[in-house]
């Protein structure tokens, strides 16, 4: 009897931060929101060149930006995620999206973070922004992760890939986030 009500309780749970991320997705993505995401991404991306060395000649020779300043993610073993994000360069005007993703594995709690993606080639923007269906990484395409190497500067192994991933939060750059199966899904500004 015990163990049912934990076990209700934990899915309660779940369920519960599912709804809370996913809230977004259902709700009208306004212009005032889009004004708001399109500030949020330029301070991220300014804080990320003033706290990355390498960072200016990576974003010189990209195609393509897509800012995401705050991703949540959330659950208790099965998580949640959720953000959304801009493709501040690459095409004629800022194109916004929703991103989302189901985890499994050991997850507790809720965190944020930031990600940035590079997209380096013209082929890369081509099949992010084509169409309206969602866009799935590790599907659609595959993504390098970047990282930093010896006095902080950018590792430049993987930075010439067609689409490069920045994750980070308050202590900078974090390898250890997984983001295979997000989905970016484009939003319409209304």
């Amino acid at each position: 009897m015990f163990n049912r009500r934990i076990t209700a309780g934990l899915m309660s749970g779940v369920v519960a931060v599912g709804l809370v991320l996913s809230g977004q997705a259902v709700a009208a993505f306004t212009a005032q929101e889009a004004a708001k995401l399109d500030a949020e991404a330029q301070a991220t991306l300014a804080k990320f060149q003033a706290d990355t060395k390498g960072s200016a000649e990576v974003f010189a020779n990209a195609k393509g930006v897509l800012v995401c300043p705050k991703i949540t993610k959330g659950g208790l073993i099965i998580g949640v995620e959720s953000g959304d994000c801009v493709l501040t360069s690459g095409a004629p005007k800022p194109i916004y999206y929703g991103t989302s993703a189901l985890k499994g594995g050991l997850l507790v709690g809720i965190s944020w973070y930031s990600m940035i993606l590079v997209l380096n080639t013209d082929d890369a923007v081509a099949k992010f922004t084509k169409g309206e269906r969602e866009w799935e990484m590790g599907v659609d395409a595959s993504v390098a992760v970047a990282k930093v190497g010896a006095g902080g500067a950018l590792d430049t192994t993987n930075l010439k890939k067609d689409i490069v991933s920045f994750i980070f939060g308050d202590k900078g750059l974090m390898g250890d986030v997984s983001f295979s199966g997000s989905r970016f899904k484009k939003l319409d500004v209304e």
